[in-house]
């Protein structure tokens, strides 16, 4: 029995927020990026029925064996029709040490907030790298996402006390 509230707590805690983030919804758009100072926009006509937008930053990182932590900054600033949305500061980081036994490349996305949209119009999307870019980004990518789930953080925290103490428990009853 604790380990099925164990497994349901994960599934309604992260397991819910990482689908709503990242995976809910469908598709808009999927725009290639280059790993650059300059600023890259990405614009995409929008209905308003279409919101909630997700705003999803992917690529892969690592491919080192060891190494001190890197990491690769960028800015995402999410305009419609001029008007400010959303902005952001994502950040890939790449941690490994000589004991990771795995130096392949990790895929990595990281979100945005989901965005309401109060009307339908042009989504202007720029997306800029600032830092030192210590860190190389292989296949970064944009993707938009309409209809995407909204991610409450009372049902991350629930789900993530409700594994927490499934997980006591099941310690416990050893």
């Amino acid at each position: 029995m604790w380990c099925l509230l164990l497994i349901a707590g994960l599934a309604v805690g992260p397991g819910w927020y990482v689908y709503a983030r990242f995976f809910s919804g469908t598709l808009l758009g999927s725009h290639a990026l280059q790993q650059s100072a300059a600023p890259q926009s990405v614009s995409l006509n929008v209905r308003a029925d279409q919101g909630p937008v997700g705003i999803v930053l992917k690529g892969d990182v690592g491919g080192r064996r060891f190494g001190p932590e890197t990491r690769a900054d960028f800015v995402v600033e999410v305009r419609q029709n001029g008007l400010p949305l959303a902005k952001d500061v994502l950040v890939f980081v790449d941690a490994k040490t000589s004991g990771d036994t795995v130096p392949d490349r990790t895929p990595t996305r990281l979100g945005l907030a989901p965005i309401e949209l109060e009307r339908g119009g042009a989504l202007e999307i720029s997306v800029t790298a600032i830092g030192a870019q210590t860190l190389t980004v292989h296949d970064l990518a944009l993707d938009v996402r309409g209809g995407v789930h909204p991610s409450p953080s009372h049902w991350l925290i629930g789900g993530a006390l409700l594994a927490l103490g499934a997980a006591v428990m099941l310690i416990l009853r050893r």
